[in-house]
C-alpha cells in the first residue's frame, strides 16, 4: 500500500466539516501567529501548487520530533497542502521562527502519531475522532 493509499482510507473527521469551515475562517488569522519561534503548537507548511506552481502557504497543527514533523490529517488526504507536498515530493515547514525542508509525507500508524502531541491535545484529536497522521521527515543538511 502506498503513501497516498492509506491516508485516503482514513475515515474523515467526527467534525470535518464543522471544523473546515471554521479553519477556512480563520486562516488568515492564524497564518501570521503559525510557526514563529514561541508557538510550537502550530508551523506552516510552504508549498507549490500542483498545477498553477503558486506558492501556498498553510497553518498546521504539527509536533517536531527526532526526524521530522508529524502532521495529523484532520481534514483528510485530499487537503492541498497534503497533495501539493506527495506531488513535489517535499516542501518546506516554517516552525518556531526557521525554514525547515522536508520529504514527501508518509502515513504513519495512528497511535504512533497520535503520541507524538502533548495529552491536551490528543485529547482533543480523539474526541474529533482524528486517526490519519504523516511524518515529514528532515530532508536537508541545513535543517536541524
Amino acid at each position: 500500500m502506498t503513501t497516498v493509499d492509506a491516508a485516503h482510507r482514513a475515515p474523515g473527521p467526527r467534525f470535518g466539516g464543522l471544523l473546515w469551515r471554521i479553519t477556512r475562517r480563520t486562516k488568515t488569522l492564524m497564518l501570521p501567529l503559525a510557526g514563529k519561534r514561541w508557538n510550537p503548537l502550530f508551523a506552516v507548511v510552504v508549498h507549490g501548487g500542483r498545477r498553477s506552481g503558486r506558492t501556498y502557504a498553510t497553518p498546521v497543527a504539527a509536533r517536531r520530533v527526532r526526524e521530522g514533523f508529524v502532521i495529523s490529517l484532520s481534514f483528510g488526504a485530499q487537503v492541498d497542502w497534503y497533495r501539493n507536498l506527495v506531488t513535489a515530493g517535499g516542501g518546506i515547514v516554517r516552525w518556531r521562527g526557521r525554514e525547515l525542508s522536508v520529504s514527501a509525507p508518509e502515513a504513519i500508524d495512528p497511535a504512533v502519531g497520535l503520541e507524538a502531541f502533548h495529552p491536551i491535545q490528543r485529547f482533543f484529536l480523539r474526541l474529533g475522532r482524528i486517526d490519519s497522521f504523516v511524518h515529514l521527515g528532515d530532508a536537508g543538511a541545513g535543517s536541524r
